[in-house]
């Protein structure tokens, strides 16, 4: 889905998601990859202790294991809205392209901030809507039905990619989900667009 909509640039921007994380990561510091998936992010990460995943499906956690085999890596079943570590536990939360299944973001984002030492980072990737007015009408009907058709003839799983076009156009704005992450107590630190916004790396920090 991500080489897709990304044309296979995500696969860029993932890289660069992990510079920026590697240049806030400390040695012997704990990293937390929420919605981990296949393990993209550890595989990228030129680290092998200290990782932790959480992730709602078990076979995604498999595959992981198999990409990720010589490194140390906690795995967990779960979600974000019940975090199951201790206060303090982390300096490095990551999550790409997850938040937008959150079931309840405010839980979500508590129990991150919850989970997080002073002074810890949460970094966010998500797919979202182009800012400029001559990209975001174009980039919407692709969504809605390039997007999907697509999905019918490459998986026969129209029902997926639809899911994954709706879930992307509902996303909150950029300011509204700023809103959300300072209403919980980050501070925001920067943020950054590719194809202006439609996907964008978001950095807060917990004071």
């Amino acid at each position: 889905m991500n080489d897709i909509m990304s044309l296979g640039i995500h696969r860029l921007w993932k890289k660069y998601f992990v510079d920026l994380v590697l240049s806030k990561h400390n040695d012997n510091e704990k990293i937390l990859d929420i919605a981990s998936g296949s393990g993209d992010i550890f595989n990228l990460l030129p680290i092998s202790k200290n990782l932790y995943a959480l992730d709602p499906v078990s076979e995604m956690h498999n595959i992981s294991r198999k990409k990720n085999n010589s490194k140390k890596i906690n795995y967990k079943v779960g979600y974000a809205e019940n975090l199951p570590y201790k206060k303090n536990f982390f300096k490095i939360i990551t999550c790409t392209y997850g938040v937008r299944n959150f079931k309840n973001r405010k839980i979500g984002f508590s129990e991150i901030y919850r989970c997080l030492k002073k002074n810890g980072y949460f970094f966010i990737m998500e797919f979202g809507i182009p800012k400029r007015n001559l990209l975001k009408s174009s980039y919407k009907n692709f969504l809605k039905y390039v997007l999907p058709f697509t999905g019918s003839i490459i998986s026969n799983d129209r029902y997926s990619y639809k899911y994954l076009a709706d879930s992307i156009i509902s996303f909150p704005s950029q300011n509204n989900l700023l809103e959300e992450l300072i209403n919980t107590g980050f501070f925001h630190i920067k943020t950054i667009d590719f194809i202006s916004g439609a996907n964008s790396i978001y950095i807060v920090q917990k004071k």
